[in-house]
């Protein structure tokens, strides 16, 4: 099988959802074909150290998280003309935007099965710290709840199939409006990795609390400090992540000075595998999120046989209890957290050591192996149904027109429409794709203005070379600074 997967986030950055982005890739490139599309410093082909998977970078600016693509003509032509070489079986996007939404162009002209793993809840998708991300005050302030909504709406009906990481995210999307095919396929992680951690002294005075993840207001840090003024002094919190604003972690830090709270420890970003290491230290893993569609570092913990302590979202709803540690409503006072986290650190040596086994079985079937699995099955089931589709032409040519009409005028639009009339004259299963659905040789459906198209000329073509000429000329200030 050849699979295409884009995300907006290189190898080791991203956070979570870029993690997984690129090991799921990897994972695949084991047994099948794989491609990456991400932002590089140069667009073009480079084969990665892991046997069998080649990447396509996009040429990129910024330095931090995330990276602009700057998605020009020459940009596309040639992501175009790689994706028509590699004729991938199907395109899977972990971002609905800018190269994940270029990706949706090919798939559809081509009638290959799309694929978006959704890792946000749709409804308040900026809430995930996008913004914080991008940290582009020029983009925040058109980057609207109602544009998102239209975005997400435009680009899930131009998708074959969303996978959806769990329950709660499903319900999400359907609330959303979203009423095509749903696979639940859960976040994956490398199990043996946790697997071989030593459970942490119970019997230890000093007790250690951690946290792993970005600092941001949606992560909830504040909290956490606050539950640990009411902890025994031995207790010690180590905040393991960089803060995505600054200003932030200032707040956290200045706060700890103001209650001389000496046993609150930041170590700044660590290496992913170093986490480990420091879960094998860890008494209980706190967490305090308000959002978190399936979070990675809850997984880690538990495959580590650390009980994990943590106010009720997505996440800790579905995978924490009282057997692998304690779940609190999120109305549960600092003080009340402070309490559960105590009484598990005061639990007879025996029941603590049954916590950190139940914590293991709890994510036993996470395993990367078992996420290809499912994937490649789900991947599958759309092929044949795209083999054996009988969907009427004036239904998939309006899927299309409304895609391609999304673009803003220019030079990225021209290109489809140079690639259309050349499949016309060309004879090729394209072409007779193209007649079939008759949309006309000059192609009348791209000069048609969709209620969509400022929205995602926005989010496509246009914002991304604003943003790409932005970021690279602050790359340039921070440098001479």
């Amino acid at each position: 099988m050849k699979v295409a997967f884009t995300s907006l986030f290189r190898r080791g950055h991203g956070g979570g959802e870029g993690r997984v982005a690129h090991e799921l890739a990897r994972h695949f490139a084991e047994h099948h074909n794989v491609v990456m599309i991400c932002p590089s410093d140069e667009t073009g082909l480079s084969e990665e150290e892991y046997s069998g998977l080649k990447t396509f970078g996009v040429r990129s600016a910024g330095d931090g998280e995330f990276q602009m693509p700057a998605l020009s003509a020459k940009t596309v032509r040639a992501l175009f003309d790689f994706l028509d070489a590699f004729s991938p079986d199907v395109v899977h996007a972990h971002e609905p935007a800018l190269i994940g939404l270029i990706g949706q162009i090919w798939a559809r002209m081509h009638r290959v099965p799309f694929v978006h793993t959704s890792h946000v809840l749709p409804s308040k998708v900026l809430d995930f710290g996008a913004t914080d991300a991008l940290d582009m005050k020029v983009l925040q302030g058109s980057f609207s709840q109602s544009i998102s909504r239209r975005l997400l709406t435009d680009f899930y009906r131009n998708c074959d199939a969303i996978i959806a990481l769990n329950q709660p995210a499903r319900s999400s999307l359907r609330d959303f409006g979203y009423k095509g095919k749903i696979f639940i396929i859960p976040n994956g992680r490398d199990l043996d990795h946790y697997a071989a951690c030593d459970n942490a002294d119970p019997d230890a005075a000093e007790k250690t609390l951690s946290f792993v993840g970005y600092l941001s207001e949606r992560k909830n840090q504040m909290y956490l400090i606050e539950a640990h003024r009411h902890l025994p002094q031995q207790y010690q919190l180590v905040l393991i992540g960089k803060a995505l604003k600054p200003e932030y972690g200032e707040r956290l830090r200045e706060y700890c000075r103001k209650h001389s709270l000496d046993n609150v420890t930041f170590t700044g970003q660590v290496a992913h595998e170093e986490i480990p290491s420091y879960l094998a230290r860890t008494h209980v893993l706190v967490s305090a999120s308000k959002m978190e569609v399936q979070s990675l570092v809850v997984i880690e913990a538990l495959a580590s046989g650390t009980p994990v302590a943590g106010l009720s979202n997505e996440t800790v709803d579905e995978l924490v209890d009282d057997k692998v540690g304690r779940r609190l409503s999120k109305e549960a006072t600092p003080q009340e957290f402070a309490a559960s986290v105590e009484d598990i650190c005061s639990l007879p040596s025996p029941d603590y050591e049954q916590l950190c086994k139940n914590a293991r079985d709890r994510v036993s079937h996470l395993d990367w192996s078992n996420v290809v699995e499912q994937t490649v099955t789900a991947y599958r089931e759309l092929m044949e149904e795209k083999a054996s589709s009988t969907v009427a032409a004036r239904e998939e040519g309006a899927m299309l027109t409304d895609l391609v009409s999304a673009l803003p005028s220019g030079d990225v639009r021209n290109i489809l429409a140079e690639r259309i009339e050349t499949a016309q004259k060309e004879p090729g299963p394209l072409a007779g794709l193209l007649m079939k659905l008759s949309l006309g040789k000059k192609w009348r459906a791209l000069k048609r203005v969709s209620g969509s198209t400022w929205l995602l000329a926005g989010a496509t073509a246009v914002v991304s070379l604003v943003g790409y000429l932005f970021m690279k000329e602050r790359g340039k200030t921070d440098e001479l600074g």
